[in-house]
Order: C-alpha cells, then structure tokens, then sequence
C-alpha cells in the first residue's frame, strides 16, 4: 500500500513538473501571461482537467514558480556565513577580503540549479517584470549588508553602486546561462568578473579617504 502510494505521489510530482517545464518552453517565444493552458496542455500532452488539478490557471502557475524561486534564493541568503566587518581604512591590501563573497557565489549556483526557469524569468521581453522587481529588492538587501561588512560608506556612490551592480546581476547571469560557444565563461570566472567590480570601488573609496585624510594633516 505504501509502495503504491509512493508511486503515484512520485506521478503526481513528474507530471506538475512537466507542466511547468512545457510552461518555460512556451515562454522563449510567447510573453508569459499571453500563453493559454490550452497551449500547454497540447505542449505536455495532458488534459485540462489533469492541468486544473495542480492550477487554478496562469496566473496561478506563475505564481507558484515564482514563491518556490525566492523561498530558494532567500534560503541561500540565510545560510550565508557571518563576515567579519573591515574597521579599518588604512592597509586596503591587510584588512580587505578580497575573495568572492557568499553573495556572489550563492547568486550563481541558484542561476545554475534554476536556469530554465531563470533564463525566462530575466527575458526581458517574455519575462515577468513584476518578479524582477521583487527580486531586486532581495539582491538590493543583500549588496548594503555586503557594503556594511566591506566597511563603505552608506552615501549616494554606494546606492548608484548598488543599483548597477544589480543590473550586472542579471546581465551576467542572463550571458552566462544563454552561452554555448567556446568564449564562453565559466561561473567561477563570471563571479570573479564581479568581483573584481567590488573590490575596485572600495579600493578606490579607501584610497579617497585616505588622502583626504592625508590633505587635512598637511593643511
């Protein structure tokens, strides 16, 4: 008896994934609110009724692709080991940790274990902006507690800097996901292109505040 259940539970999750898969290959040609569950139940081979049992409808579908997305990526977040904060201006190349944070690498390794439904979720054109703009406020949190344990300043050329970087998030992952020739870059080395951006503007912070501090000793 438990050996049948189990069965049809294992079933009953194939056949909501592929739904959902059938759903994401729509969505590379079509915007995803104009895709009908006709469309789909034709695509995954189903019938509407089979469809209406995991669904009430688009929207619905939707929906539920986009909580179990950021029930995943916040759960990343909330592992990500303490930082130390830097205290200290003075020695950029002794006290700046100049490796990748969890950040960056969390936000990858979520890419790569939901690139699918990422790769349509950040389309542009078919994508839901909605979602996107829900996610930035996710990344957004997560980069100024970055900048805090980096030891930057909480001024104007942090929050240009944040929304850039955000930007970044999602053209890097967008390139890396959609890549498939032998340019092609791998994680690691997309995270270090980040990075790289991180570590230059707050070397070049320090250094602006090492010499104004500098100036004023002289004056």
């Amino acid at each position: 008896m438990e050996q049948g259940n189990n069965q049809k539970s294992l079933k009953s999750q194939q056949t909501r994934a592929k739904i959902i898969d059938t759903y994401l290959d729509l969505i590379v040609d079509k915007k995803w609110d104009k895709i009908t569950v006709k469309e789909i139940c034709e695509g995954a081979s189903i019938t509407r009724g089979t469809f209406y049992q995991y669904f009430e409808g688009i929207y619905d579908l939707m929906e539920q692709i986009e909580n179990a997305l950021f029930t995943e990526i916040k759960a990343r977040y909330a592992a990500a080991p303490p930082r130390a904060h830097v205290t200290s201006t003075k020695f950029f190349e002794e006290t700046f940790d100049c490796n990748p944070p969890y950040i960056l690498t969390s936000w990858f390794e979520f890419c790569k274990n939901n690139s699918k439904a990422m790769s349509v979720m950040l389309d542009p054109k078919h994508g839901d902006t909605y979602f996107v703009k829900r996610l930035k406020v996710i990344i957004d949190e997560q980069l100024h507690s970055m900048m805090d344990a980096d030891g930057l300043p909480n001024d104007a050329l942090r929050h240009h800097f944040v929304k850039v970087f955000i930007e970044l998030h999602f053209l890097a992952a967008r390139s890396w996901m959609s890549a498939n020739d032998t340019y092609s870059l791998t994680d690691e080395e997309v995270i270090s292109l980040l990075n790289s951006m991180r570590v230059g503007i707050s070397y070049l912070t320090y250094k602006g505040e090492n010499e104004k501090e500098e100036a004023e000793k002289s004056e």
